[in-house]
């Protein structure tokens, strides 16, 4: 990989904030539409239900597209690809702002979430491609801080745009950032890059995994609306698991495969995953569940609720410090810190109540938040280093896959332990929880397991980070 560096510190900095563009402008996408969904049901006269499609539908084919365009990496290069996923962005971000019908924005809002796709898979790609082992953290943390801006920022952003200029300035927003980006990459990217053998592309494979994930996703997204146990979503569950069968088959099959499953062999690269992946899980589960605490449990209003939220991405801003300590300590102990520091603050979140005061609401939650900071760049740093250099581009995109499963999976699972939990006159997703606000203590269970669920795979993130072990070296 030494002939790939980029040696030129300039030329590194430049190549981390093109990383970081990707990153923040996929993010805010992801989340930039969600404050506007009353507008455009209005403007549309469409029911919210079917207005919701326009932030799911841009999910599903992102998570979709996450695998094929790892492989189009080792094929084409890290640089087509992220400079043909941000055209696309551009193109999408057009039409969309464009549109003249739910139908129409729906669609366009799939082909974004196919350039967003592009830009997701490839940009933790360059990190070991091109950057010296001394500065692969540091980037790494970067990149995730970008990303949690984006997230952070989308709501409020896409408000204040729908409020002055209109809705469909939330689109046109990213024209300038994709612009920039395709000029100073097509300058700043270097056209050398890891090449493979076998230059196949595996379509069935890529059908297979993107009805796998596609499927998947749309059961977890729209279980509480359709029923767990309908037909629609069973089927979805059945259609998912027949073609992860499908695809697992024919990944082991062909001599070019998507992905290669020896990957796994490596205990750093499963393990650091499956750390990686639970983690994430806690995360979305905090992201959906603390919201509920603060307006239902505690009956705080929504702009106080927001407000206290924005502690969780502050913490993502240590993430480009940690390269110095992953450099003193290894990758595996700055982890294992992080992973440790989340225990500590779901054991805060249990002793939460009705009554607790407000400051010691926002250290558990800022406490949560810095514990992502701390061990999320280490811990892709850890399992990308591990990759070949003919592999990374496919394990940036499971990475990328893992992310947005698992926070999704996240969202499942505490929702399901605090449903569980309360009275069957009182859930998330009923109109009558409005009451509960009068009787607040009535909601207090279920926010305790969902918490003490939160603990426990908070707990197993750090046993598997430690069974991952440490790398002896960088590839």
């Amino acid at each position: 990989m030494a002939e790939y560096l980029i040696e030129n510190p300039k030329h590194q900095n430049l190549l981390i904030a093109l990383i970081c563009a990707g990153a923040f402008i996929a993010n805010l996408d992801a989340t930039i539409v969600n404050i506007t969904l009353p507008v455009l049901s209005q403007e549309f006269s469409v029911s919210p239900s079917t207005v919701s499609w326009t932030v799911l539908t841009y999910l599903l084919f992102e998570a979709g597209f996450m695998l094929p365009m790892g492989k189009l990496a080792d094929m084409k290069g890290v640089r087509t690809v992220y400079l043909v996923g941000f055209a696309v962005f551009l193109l999408g971000s057009l039409a969309c702002g464009f549109s003249s019908s739910i139908n129409g924005l729906i669609a366009f809002r799939a082909f974004q979430g196919i350039g967003g796709a592009m830009l997701f898979t490839v940009m933790m790609s360059f990190i070991p491609i091109y950057l010296p082992p001394g500065r692969r953290v540091f980037a790494t943390g970067l990149v995730t801080t970008a990303a949690a801006a984006g997230v952070g920022l989308g709501p409020p952003l896409g408000g204040w745009l729908a409020s002055t200029v209109g809705w469909r300035w939330i689109f046109f927003v990213n024209i300038p950032f994709c612009l920039a980006a395709i000029v100073a990459g097509r300058r700043f990217i270097p056209t050398a890059f890891p090449r493979i053998p076998d230059r196949r592309f595996d379509f069935a494979g890529a059908v297979f995994s993107f009805l796998t994930f596609v499927f998947f996703l749309l059961a977890v997204n729209k279980g509480l609306e359709w029923g767990w146990t309908s037909s629609a979503i069973l089927a979805c569950f059945g259609a998912s698991a027949l073609a992860l069968a499908l695809f697992i088959r024919r990944e082991k099959k062909i001599d070019y495969p998507l992905i290669r499953f020896r990957l796994f062999t490596s205990r750093i690269i499963a393990f650091g995953l499956l750390s990686l992946s639970v983690s994430l899980m806690t995360a979305g589960g905090v992201l959906f569940i603390f919201p509920f605490y603060l307006m239902e449990g505690r009956g705080l209003d929504v702009h106080i609720a927001g407000l206290i939220m924005i502690l969780l991405s502050l913490g993502q801003f240590v993430g480009p410090y940690m390269g110095r300590l992953s450099e003193k300590f290894g990758e595996s102990s700055v982890c294992l810190t992080g992973l440790a520091v989340g225990v500590l603050s779901f054991l805060f979140f249990l002793g939460l109540g009705h009554e607790t005061p407000l400051y010691l609401i926002c250290f558990a939650l800022g406490l949560f938040g810095l514990s992502q900071g701390i061990s999320k760049a280490p811990s892709i740093a850890l399992v990308m280093d591990c990759a070949p250099p003919a592999e990374k581009n496919a394990l940036a995109g499971v990475v990328s896959l893992c992310r947005s499963l698992s926070i999704a999976l996240g969202v499942l699972f505490f929702e399901t332990v605090f449903s569980g939990s309360i009275p069957h006159s009182i859930s998330l997703n009923d109109t009558h929880i409005a009451a509960a606000i009068a009787h607040p203590r009535e909601l207090a269970a279920g926010f305790h397991d969902a918490f003490l669920f939160g603990a426990l795979i908070s707990l197993m993130a750090v046993v598997l980070m430690f069974l991952a072990g440490r790398k002896t070296h960088h590839l």
